[in-house]
């Protein structure tokens, strides 16, 4: 994956703000490519009573090597459009993506 294709990412000082199309109820989590501008995540938890939202920063945080507390719902709570800020610098998030190859 080269820098470009992480259109999905970008740099908020020392945070990296994330794009992501969620797909709730999948038969496991995972990533499964782009969806246009962002990294499209599949996740087994339903979109009920913030389950999924929590699931989504489960995974994330497993993927990344970081706490929950360092990943955080900005926008999209309600919607599976959304936007995560990871208490990381890009560079760091970028690096821990390419080695789960997200892209594909």
């Amino acid at each position: 994956m080269s820098e470009g294709d992480s259109s999905y990412l970008s740099a908020k000082g020392e945070e990296t703000l994330l794009l992501v199309h969620v797909q709730p109820r999948a038969a496991r989590s995972g990533f499964a490519g782009l969806f246009g501008q962002r990294l499209k995540m599949r996740i087994s938890s339903p979109p009920v009573e913030g389950e999924a939202n929590r699931e989504c920063i489960a995974f994330l945080a497993g993927i990344l090597g970081v706490s929950k507390s360092e990943i955080r719902l900005l926008r999209g709570g309600q919607s599976r459009d959304k936007t995560f800020v990871i208490s990381r610098p890009i560079e760091f998030v970028r690096e821990k993506l390419k080695r789960v190859d997200p892209g594909n």
